[in-house]
């Protein structure tokens, strides 16, 4: 299941709350989940890096073993847009989390870039309202997952047999095909 948000009054509320300063980091895995491969890591961080000098477009990518409490995320949207108030892409940037208990991906396209992120003229509030941002990122979700998870499949046919790919290659596939996806979508000034 994906999660996708709107806008609620309890989310207006945590916009009045003191923004943190944005992460040095493109990409948070305090737990290791999908940053086995230190090369992964630092091509993922290097392209995000260089996307963002390109277009000044931050995208952050974030691994959590645990989905947030229940009160936090309680209200569809709540949880991500006070997450990407916190570290500075609520407006120009995207945040893209894994929550490895559920398993569950969630993606957060900051207010400005939704035009470009559904295709067509508008903003956020219309988009939410008619669905038509829910529709978009179940779509991307769906593509890119169903891309990535091929890819997996595949290696896992490939691997020797007792040492298949494990989570973390999973997740880094995933990754790559999601960020891949966004960068096709957002890319262009």
């Amino acid at each position: 299941m994906h999660r996708i948000f709107t806008w609620t009054a309890l989310s207006a509320v945590l916009l009045c709350a003191p923004q943190l300063r944005a992460a040095a980091s493109h990409i948070d895995d305090p737990g290791g989940l999908a940053t086995v491969d230190a090369k992964w890591s630092a091509d993922m961080e290097s392209r995000l890096a260089a996307f963002e000098a390109r277009t000044g477009i931050r995208i952050l990518l974030q691994f959590h073993a645990k989905s947030p409490p229940e009160l936090e995320d309680k209200q569809p949207g709540a949880y991500m847009r006070a997450l990407a108030t916190k570290l500075g892409v609520i407006k120009e940037g995207v945040l893209v989390v894994f929550f490895a208990d559920d398993p569950d991906w969630r993606v957060w396209v900051g207010d400005d870039l939704t035009p470009r992120f559904v295709g067509k003229p508008g903003d956020a509030k219309r988009f939410t309202e008619s669905g038509e941002m829910h529709n978009a990122k179940e779509a991307f979700l769906t593509a890119s997952l169903a891309k990535a998870d091929s890819a997996f499949a595949a290696q896992q046919k490939a691997a020797p047999a007792g040492a298949p790919p494990g989570l973390g290659r999973h997740l880094a596939l995933q990754s790559d095909a999601l960020i891949d996806g966004l960068v096709a979508k957002l890319g262009g000034r």
